[in-house]
């Protein structure tokens, strides 16, 4: 399927599946570092390194971004050292 997934949005089946991934696994990383639940932590994040979606995760914990969102120029340059 080409075209968007979900009615008013602009990503495609694909990016909404990956989307919805990573903020799955970013939002169990959090719990289990609430939880100091060092171990899991670990073997869950090595799952996301073995997925290649590590990064992406890392970004969405980090910025709260998720894949494929759109930024402005003003937030790219207010992040840049």
């Amino acid at each position: 399927m080409t075209g968007p997934c979900v009615p008013g949005l602009h990503s495609t089946c694909a990016e909404f599946t990956l989307q919805r991934i990573v903020v799955s696994f970013g939002n169990r990383l959090c719990a289990l570092e609430e939880h100091l639940l060092h171990h899991t932590y670990r073997v869950v994040f090595r799952f996301c390194e073995l997925e290649n979606i590590d990064y992406l995760v890392l970004r969405y914990l980090n910025t709260g971004t998720r894949p494929y969102e759109e930024f402005s120029e003003e937030w790219i340059f207010d992040s840049e050292v």
